[in-house]
């Protein structure tokens, strides 16, 4: 369990907090994909908003054990992961079980990380290396492959394998030929972190990402479930942060319901925050919902101050909370 633990956070924090490149992290979501996250390390890394994400990831390599892998591996994720894609995928048409792959672009010192994993219990089978004590409650392997130095693939043994025969044949259609990932066209190319869901057919997967269905967003969780498809980005413009939604849909009364319940759903927020973060009530009283023929949409722009005092807010909150721990 101790080498489950180790190879899990290190990889985890190495890869968790875009250019169509030819066998690149982009041209391997498989096509049959049903939600798809993208986060381009490398454009926040190179923003001073977005930068201090990274000052905070950086307490993570304080557990002794995830530092000696990484430094084992001569991996620094702050500095050599550049772009990571995760997508989700039905393991059948009808099945609820779902395999997951997680692809990320960088520089990678293949030997040094093949021989971190191999000294923590990993072994090499059919081009890509089994983790130790890595299965899940459906009893599936997790496995890591590394196609060359600057391509790292994590995920379920058959989504990675898959992704390696894609890899050797040039890629996969999911942006061209996938309904979901024709949607993709809707979502601004220059956005730093991006998601797209297809709506029905996540909702029959029991581990995909889901519209949110908390209490305190109920209203707004059923609404966003009648759409068929859900895009969400943010783009880091250096001195803010573009904030965007869209929901697809096709029914002219769904698509002025869920305008309005979106709409309440930021009114709600505006009286939740009133009193803690004034400031953050005259933002979101500038986001704009609106809907065309086919699609509901939100845009608003959180200023960098604002961002700044809310990631503090935050940052006084856990800790007050770590404190009360003790």
């Amino acid at each position: 369990m101790k080498n489950r633990a180790l190879v899990a956070l290190a990889l985890a924090f190495a890869l968790a907090p875009a250019a169509f490149a030819k066998n690149g992290a982009m041209s391997l979501i498989p096509n049959d994909a049903v939600t798809v996250g993208v986060v381009h390390l490398a454009d926040m890394r190179s923003s001073p908003l977005s930068s201090m994400l990274f000052r905070h990831t950086d307490s993570v390599t304080t557990n002794g054990d995830a530092a000696r892998f990484l430094d084992d591996a001569g991996l620094q994720p702050a500095k050599d992961v550049d772009l990571v894609v995760v997508a989700t995928s039905p393991q059948t048409n009808l099945g609820t079980d779902a395999n997951v792959l997680i692809a990320a672009e960088g520089r990678f010192n293949v030997d040094r990380l093949t021989s971190a994993l191999v000294s923590r219990g990993a072994t090499k089978k059919n081009g890509y290396f089994v983790l130790p004590d890595s299965k899940n409650a459906e009893h599936r392997q997790g496995v890591v492959a590394f196609p060359d130095s600057h391509l790292v693939l994590i995920g379920s043994e058959e989504s990675v394998a898959a992704a390696l025969t894609n890899y050797a044949g040039g890629g996969t259609t999911f942006l061209t030929a996938s309904g979901l990932g024709r949607e993709v066209a809707r979502i601004d190319p220059k956005a730093t972190a991006w998601a797209i869901i297809d709506v029905a057919r996540a909702s029959r997967l029991a581990n995909a990402p889901h519209a949110p269905s908390h209490d305190s967003g109920a209203a707004l969780g059923n609404a966003l479930k009648s759409m068929s498809t859900i895009a969400l980005w943010a783009t880091d413009t250096g001195d803010s942060l573009e904030l965007n939604g869209l929901g697809v849909g096709h029914d002219p009364e769904t698509l002025q319901l869920v305008e309005d319940t979106v709409r309440g759903a930021l009114a709600a927020m505006r009286l939740a925050v009133q009193d803690k973060s004034p400031d953050l009530v005259n933002v979101l009283r500038k986001f704009e919902v609106r809907h065309s023929t086919d699609t509901v949409s939100i845009s608003g722009t959180i200023p960098a101050d604002t961002l700044k005092t809310l990631m503090a807010q935050k940052h006084q909150a856990h800790a007050a909370h770590v404190d009360g721990m003790k």
